[in-house]
């Protein structure tokens, strides 16, 4: 076959289509589902597939990535709880959201609940995780998140690691331990067991994905609150494999330039699908080579 592109009917209306639309994240989904168009809800433009709104045709997201849009905020409904959508990101297929209890401009407020890592095992969730499938190396994977953990002890700890929440003001009925005798404090990024001080023991922890010094040990009052506005970031590739790389083949990655790669457990290399809108198009079979 010559090389060269052989328009189909489909095919050129989907080239009209890349004339006629922007060139962004859902460009390319409007052209994989004609009859899809990107919603919109406060902030958030660009909500399209594999996400959708509780009022969008069926056909147009997954159902385990739909978001209602609730006075003029996209939210997300999940892990138990509800989060409002910051940002979602169809480059390297991220969505950052933050707990709904968490007030920009309230020192005093604290998230609702309260979230753990194992929340985004396969045996909890199939459509997120806390790290970025980067490579063919899992043990490499990028963390997008850390932990924020509440603590609970019964002696002071003096280590700049500890922030004694006294010193914020926080009103934190939400506490599983309610000995007023006992100390609390919060910590950043702890996860290992034994980094925890001998008299303390956690009480609940969140995620954030806020920037970190590396360089400043010492957190204050309002990094905390600063990192629980932020909120914090999700992968969503693992849920959205099978569209790229076939059913049932879940061994999907980004590479260093962020397109898909599909890993076949059978031993081959199955074509990847990239979010460039043409090379997506060869893959889905719009245009013939």
């Amino acid at each position: 076959m010559a090389r060269g592109l052989t328009f189909t009917a489909v095919g050129l209306t989907v080239l009209i289509a890349l004339v006629l639309v922007p060139l962004t994240c859902c460009a390319t989904t409007a052209m994989a589902n004609l009859n899809c168009t990107a919603s919109s809800c406060g902030n958030i433009h660009n909500i399209c597939y594999p996400f959708q709104l509780k009022t969008d045709p069926e056909n147009c997201g997954f159902p385990w990535y739909e978001l209602s849009c609730e006075n003029n905020r996209t939210v997300l409904y999940s892990f138990g709880g509800k989060y409002y959508v910051q940002e979602i990101s169809y480059n390297n297929y991220t969505i950052r959201i933050v707990d709904s209890a968490m007030q920009k401009n309230n020192y005093l407020s604290t998230p609702n609940y309260s979230l753990y890592r194992y929340n985004f095992t396969s045996e909890y969730s199939s459509e997120y995780t806390t790290y970025q499938r980067k490579g063919t190396v899992p043990e490499r994977y990028p963390e997008l998140s850390r932990s924020l953990v509440w603590m609970s002890c019964e002696k002071p700890v003096n280590s700049p690691l500890y922030l004694d929440t006294s010193t914020c003001n926080y009103n934190d009925n939400s506490s599983s331990i309610s000995d007023s005798k006992r100390y609390r404090y919060v910590t950043l990024g702890i996860t290992d067991a034994s980094l925890v001080e001998d008299s303390c023991q956690v009480e609940k922890m969140f995620l954030t994905s806020w920037p970190m010094n590396n360089d400043d040990p010492n957190i204050s009052c309002k990094d905390i609150h600063n990192e629980l506005v932020y909120g914090f970031e999700l992968s969503w590739l693992r849920g959205i494999c099978d569209t790229y790389c076939g059913i049932g083949n879940y061994y999907c990655y980004l590479d260093d330039a962020n397109h898909v790669q599909c890993d076949d457990v059978t031993g081959g290399i199955i074509i990847p699908c990239n979010k460039n809108c043409l090379g997506d198009l060869l893959c889905r079979g719009l245009f013939d080579i």
